[in-house]
């Protein structure tokens, strides 16, 4: 019964975040709050744990914030610059509507406007990187400065996007306000060692973004067609004897293919014991620790000793050899349909590209962190998807401590709603089979890192989709990187130039 004891207490708490939302609703309440207790919170009648916690935490076993009680700013309207083409709901909906995340939203906006004392007020533009996207959205907030107008307090874009807008100096230094606490569980823990340029911070996500937790890289895995092969052990047993490694999925996808069309070609009807795309590839990359760019003392960033590395190039050998083998199926349109079909073993994406579609399927699945380089490896790394949202304050901010302290709000509120409402119960439950599924997920999200190298990708010649085309390729990486690492000097500099003039 053990094994089973914290997934019933996901499922009862999960029943207890349902029926608080629809309390709100009800009641109109806007700043009832969910009682979901994370997992490392005090058990019911541990009083020492009571004791010790009582300051800390809140009647609802979440950690409390650092803002201030007393902090209100009177009413005042805090501008939210948003991005409309956003792939997962994030921002704000007009009403509850019973739907859980979006119930959650529309409550974690109206706690942080009871608790903070202003109004929030939306303006949306496109902020999608791709297609000259990213860069409008950057010169719209370059106008918007030029003018001296400070309108915005807030903005909220694509990953690249924002990362963009911050180089041609339009965020404010996080650093420098006032309110933000980056050692909070609502900031990921890496933030301040992989996000800051010197001693600067430009952006962030977090719970802060529905999106960082949609675009977690995972893989799943089809228990029905594991089952045929008595010879092959379970993902998720990998993965805690701490064995889920480059080797061992090879092994287990080895030699799956089956034409089943009998079309003598490879294409989507067939059976495989992998499936992705070229460009999730990365999440290879940094499953293996592997970092593409990392801060430098002088010269704020520079390229990573990773990327031209041994251990690099021995990591293209091995996805380059497994590609080969015949029983991976990548394709831009269509590579999850064998997954989703029951006719492949395994598929890596970002976690909403399939779970979003597994309540159509009929067979039983497990997921799984992205696998380690080799069984030496501490940990799981895990990279999020280029859609994830990022947040900064706008420079010419009317208040940039006003709007940091918001900015904490928000993230803090995200914490105890919608992290609660996506992560425990529609990923947790609805995704989950067993409480193993569970504990996947904690390692994969507990594994969450940021690299400049991404955010930067199309300044930096397309550095992150080097190595993936590479890898698929099988083109041999020492060679190329040693050609690509003189260009990226340059590029690195052009960057750095920039953030140094902004910090000058």
């Amino acid at each position: 019964m053990k094994k089973y004891a914290r997934y019933i207490s996901l499922l009862l708490a999960s029943l207890m975040i349902l029926a608080l939302l629809v309390g709100c609703a009800e009641t109109n309440d806007p700043v009832a709050e969910t009682t979901l207790a994370p997992a490392e919170t005090a058990a019911p009648g541990d009083s020492q744990v009571a004791e010790t916690t009582e300051s800390i935490y809140d009647e609802n076993g979440y950690l409390k914030s650092s803002l201030p009680d007393e902090l209100d700013f009177g009413g005042e309207t805090i501008t939210v610059l948003w991005w409309t083409d956003v792939e997962n709901p994030e921002f704000f909906v007009e009403e509850q509507s019973g739907d859980m995340i979006s119930d959650a939203i529309f409550q974690r906006n109206a706690n942080v406007e009871s608790k903070m004392g202003i109004k929030l007020e939306w303006e949306g533009i496109k902020g999608q990187y791709n297609n000259g996207v990213g860069k409008a959205y950057a010169d719209h907030v370059g106008n918007v400065y030029a003018s001296g107008d400070s309108t915005y307090d807030l903005m909220s874009a694509h990953s690249r996007t924002i990362a963009l807008t911050a180089m041609y100096g339009y965020c404010a230094d996080l650093m420098q306000a006032e309110y933000l606490d980056f050692q909070k569980p609502w900031w990921p823990a890496v933030m301040l060692d992989t996000a800051t340029i010197g001693d600067s911070l430009y952006f962030v996500t977090g719970d802060v973004a529905t999106n960082s937790i949609h675009q977690m890289y995972a893989i799943f895995y089809n228990k029905d067609i594991l089952a045929q092969y008595p010879e092959l052990v379970e993902p998720s047993t990998y993965v805690k004897e701490g064995n889920w490694t480059m080797e061992t999925i090879q092994i287990l996808t080895k030699e799956l293919y089956q034409d089943l069309d009998a079309s003598n070609s490879a294409n989507e009807n067939d059976f495989y014991g992998f499936t992705s795309l070229n460009w999730h590839f990365d999440a290879v990359y940094y499953g293996a620790g592997l970092k593409q760019a990392e801060k430098d003392p002088e010269t704020l960033m520079k390229i990573s000793p990773d990327y031209t590395s041994e251990k690099a190039a021995n990591l293209v050998d091995i996805v380059g050899g497994w590609v080969k083998q015949g029983d991976v199926y990548i394709n831009s349109s269509n590579y999850r349909t064998p997954f989703l079909n029951g006719n492949a073993l395994m598929s890596m994406a970002r976690h909403h590209d399939i779970a979003n579609r597994l309540s159509e399927v009929s067979f039983r699945y497990g997921i799984v962190p992205i696998p380690k380089f080799d069984k030496d490896q501490e940990r799981h790394y895990t990279v999020v998807g280029n859609p994830c949202s990022f947040y900064s304050i706008y420079t010419l901010s009317k208040d940039v401590n006003r709007a940091a302290a918001v900015l904490e709000c928000w993230a803090s509120e995200a914490y105890r709603l919608t992290t609660p409402a996506i992560f425990e119960m529609t990923m947790k439950l609805r995704y989950s089979e067993t409480s193993v599924e569970s504990e996947m997920y904690d390692i994969i999200r507990e594994g969450i890192v940021f690299d400049f190298g991404r955010l930067f990708n199309s300044s930096l010649n397309a550095m992150s989709d080097q190595w993936d085309n590479a890898a698929i390729a099988g083109t041999p990486w020492a060679s190329l990187s040693k050609r690509l690492e003189k260009q990226l000097v340059k590029l690195f500099k052009d960057i750095t130039d920039s953030f140094a003039s902004i910090q000058n």
